[in-house]
């Protein structure tokens, strides 16, 4: 319900609703009450419809039969609950939404054709979320001591004193910690540690230069740190310096 695209989208349904007034509200509400009488009830079903609808689905024997066909069979119920909110709100607000039993039906069927397009709709949502989830690797756990914004792709870890700093692609922080438990915590990234006092991700090495004597790694972001002599024969393993000695 917080989700702001859900936020925009209930938002956007009630004022469009509002204006165009279906059953019979067009012309007994003016346009400001007939706009927050259709958000509130584009706000109060979709919440009491998705609530339903999980617990119905989600939560009994039906979930057995895979979420769209547990989701479908669910809505029926699921319009009860927001056929009640629908009246409600509408004898909260002055309405007169029915006069009939066959009105009372219709507007039944109405709230379970509703519940039954939204139920669907949410349950391949899910789907596919799952199904993304499965597929996406697991982030790194070293991000997570990191500000929300700065959790992106690792770049590279340095050591300054007592402290590791961690650099992403969006900032870097320092971090109370032993280097070696920050590179423990960088799994599943591929990465090297090219120094006693430098790890770096392989996917952020942009080159491998030579000065003299020794090799430099330049990372994407600008920042050159050294290889160590202990660690060449690693970091020719991972191809960031050649055999040959030449320049990558």
């Amino acid at each position: 319900m917080t989700a702001r695209n859900t936020l925009v989208g209930l938002v956007g349904a009630g004022v469009v609703v509002g204006l165009s007034g279906p059953f019979g509200t067009f012309s007994v509400m003016a346009p400001g009450p007939r706009v927050i009488y259709w958000t509130a009830i584009a706000f109060a079903t979709f919440g009491i419809g998705t609530l339903s609808s999980r617990l119905i689905a989600e939560h009994t024997p039906l979930i057995r039969l895979g979420l769209p066909i547990a989701h479908a069979l669910a809505s029926p119920l699921c319009a009860v609950s927001v056929f009640a909110t629908v009246s409600l709100i509408s004898w909260l607000g002055g309405l007169d939404i029915y006069d009939t039993r066959r009105e009372v039906f219709v507007l039944y069927l109405y709230c379970w054709a509703i519940a039954l397009c939204v139920a669907i709709l949410f349950a391949a949502y899910e789907i596919s979320a799952k199904a993304e989830a499965r597929t996406e690797p697991a982030a790194p756990v070293l991000l997570k001591r990191l500000p929300i914004e700065l959790r992106e792709h690792l770049s590279h870890l340095s050591m300054q004193d007592h402290y590791v700093d961690v650099v992403t692609d969006k900032g870097r922080k320092l971090i109370l910690m032993r280097l070696a438990d920050a590179i423990a915590e960088t799994d599943p990234v591929p990465g090297l540690r090219i120094h006693r006092s430098h790890w770096v991700a392989l996917g952020a090495v942009a080159r491998t230069r030579r000065e003299g004597s020794r090799y430099m790694v330049e990372m994407k972001d600008g920042t050159a740190l050294p290889i160590s002599r202990s660690s060449l024969p690693m970091a020719r393993e991972a191809g960031l310096v050649p055999a040959n000695g030449a320049r990558v």
